[in-house]
């Protein structure tokens, strides 16, 4: 097997702003069923027997649920920021965003956990403490002191799923629930696009 067509696609999901959806089949020839939205954690190479039995190299994903890497509430509104520069977090966003996932699988989760934090810290940073949508102050502040944001990836890699600082916003929940639910949020989230995007040029 390559990395090529299908499998780089896997492999690139993230960096391409792709969901990556996991159906298994419930029989031979049967239906499938739809498993939910996962995370390309990493790959390896192993030998594995192909249909006629014979010894070849095989690709292995580790996939993890987009459920699983969210950042909790609770976590968000406890963890003091990291004391850095706003361009060192943007530094460190952009090398965890386009880090290799070829590592063994506890080691890649860890990394994909990594990468969305460095992005999450990063976007929460560069707001300042007002949301990138309707530029507000933040509605509160955390038992930390520090102004409550919500990170929202706007290329729905599903909320908490690993991304770019490119496409993720900070918002104020009123809004992140606007850019997933609201009557408007095709609109929304072409602005918010935009906004960051021009932001991150």
């Amino acid at each position: 097997m390559r990395m090529i067509s299908g499998n780089r696609a896997i492999r690139d999901h993230v960096q391409n702003g792709k969901d990556l959806l996991l159906f298994q089949q419930t029989k031979k020839g049967g239906r499938v069923r739809f498993e939910g939205l996962f995370v390309c954690a990493g790959w390896e190479i192993e030998q594995q027997p192909d249909k006629n039995r014979q010894q070849r190299q095989a690709i292995v994903f580790t996939l993890v649920p987009q459920s699983g890497l969210s950042i909790e509430a609770e976590d968000l509104a406890t963890a003091a920021p990291p004391d850095f520069p706003l361009a060192e977090l943007r530094e460190r966003a952009l090398q965890a965003a386009l880090a290799s996932n070829e590592a063994s699988p506890r080691i890649a989760l860890a990394n994909v956990r990594a990468r969305s934090k460095a992005v999450r810290d990063y976007v929460l940073a560069r707001a300042a403490g007002a949301c990138e949508s309707c530029r507000s102050p933040a509605p509160f502040l955390t038992s930390s002191g520090q102004p409550y944001l919500e990170a929202h990836h706007i290329h729905k890699l599903s909320d908490g799923g690993p991304d770019h600082p490119n496409s993720v916003a900070a918002l104020c929940p009123n809004c992140h629930r606007q850019a997933h639910f609201g009557a408007h949020q095709i609109a929304l989230n072409d602005t918010l696009l935009e906004r960051v995007q021009r932001f991150e040029k």
